[in-house]
């Protein structure tokens, strides 16, 4: 039988290891960080309060957080990256890193915001990777860089290396060569934003001409 040019390879089994990687403990861990800025009791407060510093949401963010009736009980089990590096950006008074917030961190800096902004560019990185396929040079890279925001965060929540035990336990674990759901549910947190940008840059043409109005970060 002749291999199929769709068949897996090493570089296609990066992707999905680094996206099981990041939808599994990066995601626990910028979860704990928002409880630890923000314990879920008093998200209804704080968010309530900071309601104008948050940009643009999508739909499900927004049904997720500010339900048209009751408010946000949960534990942020159930929140992404996507809207927890909003929330953490925007409602968690975290100092900005020395590039600002939305930009590549100096490679020394090992603040809260650079980590956490170090976890929104590798999410990136991986979903906006070529033919979803990461060589093994491209993948050392970004482990590099997932790591160094993994140590430093665990630093920051006190909890020895718990997160970058879990990443290093993922690096060995067995993946199944066909399965790409991980890197596919990536794609769809990144084009529900794409979507969000669109229409709110749309809007503010129409209203403000050119000029925007909004300090919109969903992530780029």
């Amino acid at each position: 039988m002749a291999t199929s040019i769709y068949a897996s390879t090493p570089e296609t089994t990066n992707s999905n290891r680094a996206s099981r990687i990041l939808l599994g403990p990066c995601t626990d861990q910028l979860r704990d960080v928002l409880r630890h800025r923000v314990p879920p009791a008093n998200f209804h407060h704080v968010l309530t309060h900071n309601r104008s510093n948050l940009p643009s949401l999508t739909k499900p963010q927004r049904d997720l957080i500010l339900p048209r009736s009751g408010r946000y009980s949960g534990d942020y089990s159930d929140m992404d990256i996507s809207l927890l590096y909003l929330l953490l950006r925007n409602i968690c008074n975290i100092s900005p890193h020395t590039k600002g917030w939305g930009n590549t961190p100096d490679v020394s800096d090992s603040s809260l915001s650079a980590s956490i902004d170090r976890i929104r560019e590798a999410r990136n990185r991986v979903v906006h990777s070529s033919s979803t396929i990461l060589t093994q040079t491209e993948f050392n890279l970004l482990l590099a860089e997932i790591k160094m925001a993994v140590i430093a965060m665990d630093s920051y929540l006190g909890n020895i290396n718990h997160y970058e035990m879990a990443v290093d336990f993922l690096l060995t674990e067995t993946m199944d060569p066909e399965q790409d759901v991980f890197i596919q549910q990536l794609k769809k947190q990144v084009e529900e934003e794409k979507i969000t940008k669109e229409i709110v840059t749309k809007l503010e043409k129409q209203v403000h001409g050119n000029t925007p109005v909004l300090d919109l970060v969903l992530l780029q």
